[in-house]
């Protein structure tokens, strides 16, 4: 596989990720209000969540795997980038733990949101930081 290709494809399947998560998030959160479209952002939320979780794992592998193997310029897991890509799967990961719990449990419907909240806010602060790794 030529090398370009090996250095872009992480960056494009982290962009598609990123707007998966966000796209879920404001998706749960459409959700919360009440209106008579609610049931069928929760349903919509539910179905598209589980594909962005896979797509951020897979994202974040292909970066350590980029880095591993394509950029001699870079240390292994030592970027800002790669931290707060570890932060963003650990709570996409909560998330998932506690929508398994929100109707059962009040405190995971009380905080599901939050955390999914924060991991779509770090997961769009990976962009910018992924850009300034880009241009290295």
């Amino acid at each position: 596989m030529p090398h370009f290709v090996v250095i872009y494809a992480h960056p494009a399947l982290g962009l598609v990720a990123v707007a998966l998560v966000v796209r879920a998030a404001f998706l749960g959160l459409r959700s919360r209000q009440r209106d008579r479209h609610a049931g069928e952002y929760r349903a919509q939320h539910r179905a598209l969540t589980p594909w962005a979780y896979v797509l951020v794992l897979v994202s974040w592998l292909g970066g350590l795997a980029t880095v591993r193997f394509a950029r001699e310029d870079m240390e292994l897991a030592a970027s800002g980038h790669f931290q707060a890509g570890s932060a963003v799967v650990t709570l996409l990961t909560a998330a998932a733990l506690l929508s398994r719990w929100i109707g059962v449990d009040d405190r995971a419907r009380r905080v599901h949101p939050w955390v999914g909240a924060a991991a779509a806010l770090l997961a769009a602060v990976q962009v910018f930081l992924g850009l300034q790794l880009v241009s290295r």
